[in-house]
């Protein structure tokens, strides 16, 4: 009969007090092989997994998870689309956590959140369906917010859940400062850590982490850096431990459905043979201030991909600068070297030139005209807040670390964005001056509006 899409309706949790809609994904031979039993993903923000909404685009994981499956690339499986709640979404995807709830003004709810999922909604699904229950056949997935959860929730409790896939996890919260009056002293950024560590590796866990290269404030050397604590904890990168940059991806829907294909493939299916291998960084490498960290792309026969987190390095002149196990580049005199990667019979390489100072951070000016529609008291965000200097008019300098790269709509607030068919598309690689007209935002009447 084909896959189908089942709506439970309103499930109410007695330890959250509220409801929601769960969206559940039965694959196309469930109705068919009527004595197998089927592996269950969990998936947060459920809403967008099989279908757009209001509050943004699709991540047509049914549509993935049939091809990958079809292509015999893949298990069937189970997705279990567990929507959020608006107004809640911050509360139940924060587990406790120091300082949280003066950053966020929001309680953290997020233990209960898991013991709904896990004491309520696992066993309606275990009873309702032909679930594999063990924690084997049990994986959750989520991003942003959605992924720290997820992350919080696999680790904490092990015992039910044997696998996760945390894309674009929102691990620390950033505060970017204006620069007022051209004060370089100003501390640049301030960064606070928002998810917990855990020393000790579950037994028999699989993660699965990645980051998109231009997701502004949610930056990948907060991932690596995160990477890099689960390996200290015993995970064996390319093994049980999976790690993608995807260089141009921003953090979106699109984005994550565009690279859903590989984790689907790592936690269900076979990833295949390592294909081609690249390696790409900065090319400038300062004897004083901004470093460089190397993340060589495999790309493998079935579309899967991943990066190396340990890798053997070989440098043409070692005298100008050291390449790492752990991609660290070491710049020692200036001059230009080579650096290639080896892997599996493949090989990359780049080109690097070391000179005498590369500033950590630059100065990035921002400027924001919106329309007349705009609420008086609306806080204009270009992928961090702009101040507001008069009457439809936004303004600010700030002082951001090098290479973030942005790919954003102005938005006055969560869900509202201004009206536009592309995102707007910047760096941090140089100091930069932009100015921003915001037409029209989604929410306003329009005749063109859909």
């Amino acid at each position: 009969m084909g896959a189908k899409i089942i709506t439970l309706s309103k499930v109410y949790s007695k330890l959250l007090d509220n409801s929601r809609d769960v969206y559940v994904y039965l694959p196309p031979s469930y109705d068919e092989e009527v004595n197998c039993r089927y592996p269950v993903l969990y998936a947060q923000d459920g809403g967008h997994m099989f279908a757009s909404d209001a509050m943004g685009d699709s991540w047509e994981m049914h549509r993935t998870a049939e091809r990958l499956s079809r292509e015999g690339r893949m298990k069937e499986v189970i997705i279990v689309a567990v929507s959020s709640i608006s107004d809640q979404r911050a509360s139940e995807y924060f587990h406790e956590h120091s300082d949280l709830r003066e950053a966020f003004h929001a309680s953290c709810k997020g233990e209960l959140y898991e013991r709904f999922l896990i004491e309520e909604l696992k066993p309606m699904i275990d009873g309702r369906f032909r679930t594999l229950a063990d924690r084997e056949h049990t994986a959750l997935i989520g991003s942003s917010a959605g992924g720290l959860v997820s992350y919080h929730i696999a680790f904490r409790r092990p015992d039910v859940f044997g696998q996760v896939a945390i894309l674009s996890p929102f691990l620390v919260h950033t505060v970017v400062n204006e620069q007022g009056g051209g004060a370089n002293s100003l501390e640049p950024i301030r960064e606070q850590e928002i998810y917990r560590s855990y020393p000790v590796k579950p037994p028999a866990m699989r993660v699965w982490v990645d980051i998109g290269g231009a997701e502004g404030m949610i930056m990948p050397r907060h991932v690596r850096v995160f990477a890099d604590e689960l390996i200290e904890a015993g995970f064996k990168p390319g093994d049980d431990l999976m790690f993608l940059l995807d260089e141009s991806a921003g953090h979106s829907q699109v984005d994550w459905a565009r690279r859903l294909h590989s984790p689907l493939l790592y936690l269900f299916g076979e990833t295949g043979r390592p294909r081609s291998l690249r390696l790409e960084a900065r090319k400038q490498v300062g004897l004083r201030g901004t470093g460089v960290r190397l993340h060589p792309k495999v790309t493998y026969d079935t579309g899967f991909e991943m990066n190396l987190l340990s890798a053997e390095y070989t440098v043409d002149h070692p005298e100008v600068l050291e390449a790492g196990s752990d991609g660290r580049i070491v710049p020692l005199t200036e001059g230009a070297a080579e650096v290639t990667v080896r892997y599996k019979g493949l090989t990359g390489s780049a080109s690097f030139e070391v000179i005498p100072e590369l500033s950590d951070h630059v100065r990035v000016e921002i400027s924001v005209t919106v329309p007349p529609t705009t609420p008086a008291d609306a806080q204009i965000h270009a992928g961090f807040e702009i101040p507001k200097v008069q009457e439809g008019f936004y303004q600010g300098s700030f002082l951001l670390p090098r290479d973030l790269a942005f790919d954003v709509k102005v938005s006055r607030g969560f869900g509202f964005h201004e009206r536009r068919e592309t995102s707007r598309r910047f760096d941090t690689s140089e100091p930069v001056c932009l100015h921003f007209i915001v037409e029209e935002w989604e929410d306003d009447p329009s005749e063109n509006a859909e």
